[in-house]
This record gives C-alpha cells, sequence and structure tokens, in this order.
C-alpha cells in the first residue's frame, strides 16, 4: 500500500479519531496532538501555524504529517525546521509514531524516507538530527536504513540511554 504524509485535514478526519485510542497522548505537541473534545479546525489551524511559524511561544516551526497508507491513518510525524537548544540535545529533527494496530508493517521506514526527501526538498536541511532510545530496536533499524548513522549515545533528560544519529542530506 502507497504511504503518504498529508497536513492534518477533514477528509481524513474520520480515519485520525477513530485511531486516537492507539495514539500517546503524552508530551502533547501542538499542532500535532488533537485534545480529544475542540472542533477539528482548531486541530488543523495548530497545524498550520507550527509549519508556518506563527504563534508558536517557545517551540520552533514545524510541518506536523499524518501518516496515510491509502486512506487509512496509520501514524504522525513532526519535522522540525531547525532545531533549539532542547532539540539539539534531546529530540532532534523529526519525531514519529505508528499506531498500535499499524506496526510492523514498514510505515515508519517509509514515512521516514518521505521525511527525509521533505527535508532535502522543502527545507534544504544539509543534515538531521534524529534520536531514539538505546533499547527501541524498530526505531535504531528503521533510522539506520535511511541512512542514519549513530553519532553518539548519552543519556537524555530522564536519564534514559538514548541514541543520536545524524542523516546527511546529499543534494541530487
Amino acid at each position: 500500500m502507497k504511504v503518504r504524509l498529508v497536513m492534518p485535514c477533514l477528509e481524513y478526519w474520520e480515519s485520525y479519531k477513530n485511531s486516537y485510542n492507539e495514539i500517546d497522548h503524552n508530551g502533547c505537541v501542538k499542532g500535532m496532538d488533537w485534545d480529544g473534545h475542540s472542533e477539528p479546525s482548531i486541530y488543523f489551524q495548530d497545524a498550520q501555524d507550527m509549519r508556518d511559524g506563527n504563534n508558536l511561544g517557545d517551540l520552533v516551526p514545524a510541518t506536523n504529517f499524518w501518516i496515510m497508507a491509502g486512506d487509512e491513518y496509520v501514524g504522525r510525524m513532526s519535522i522540525r525546521h531547525e532545531l533549539n537548544d532542547w532539540l539539539r540535545n534531546y529530540g532532534g529533527h523529526v519525531g514519529y509514531e505508528i499506531k498500535t494496530s499499524a506496526r510492523r508493517n514498514g510505515y515508519a521506514t517509509k514515512a521516514m524516507k518521505l521525511a527525509v526527501d521533505y527535508c532535502k526538498a522543502e527545507l534544504s536541511l544539509a543534515e538531521l538530527l534524529v534520536t531514539c532510545a538505546d533499547d527501541n530496536i524498530p526505531s535504531i533499524k528503521i533510522i539506520e536504513n535511511n541512512g542514519g548513522v549513530l553519532n553518539e549515545t548519552k543519556p537524555d533528560q530522564s536519564n534514559r540511554l538514548s541514541r543520536y544519529y545524524i542523516l546527511k542530506l546529499s543534494r541530487s
């Protein structure tokens, strides 16, 4: 099935809403997480504001995509356009999640490839920092399968051992 990244939108709202209980809502991200009760238009506007760099407060601009397999919402991906000190030390450029029932189908690997392409074409980034927990074998494979090279392993903000990968983005 074809995997693609789309901005949150009404066309796929029901699929997203039906997946709500399969999404981790800890560490709610503006424009990436719906609060479960507000109007979709507010959520869509937050996503657009994040992409456009409006009303960010202490946040950096980010494009928050839904990962779609056909017309089914299977996950989400946040691509930060730049890094602040916190992201440089803990979060990196890319964060993603696949809903529980859609895991182990290759969606995240395909979505990461699309994210790398987006970062090259739309953001003109030369490299990406991507992080994951040291014991998160699926994410390690996803990052490495998309060209990630381990840069360092160190404790994160909660003292959990994490891996920090660099993906060099060549211009083609």
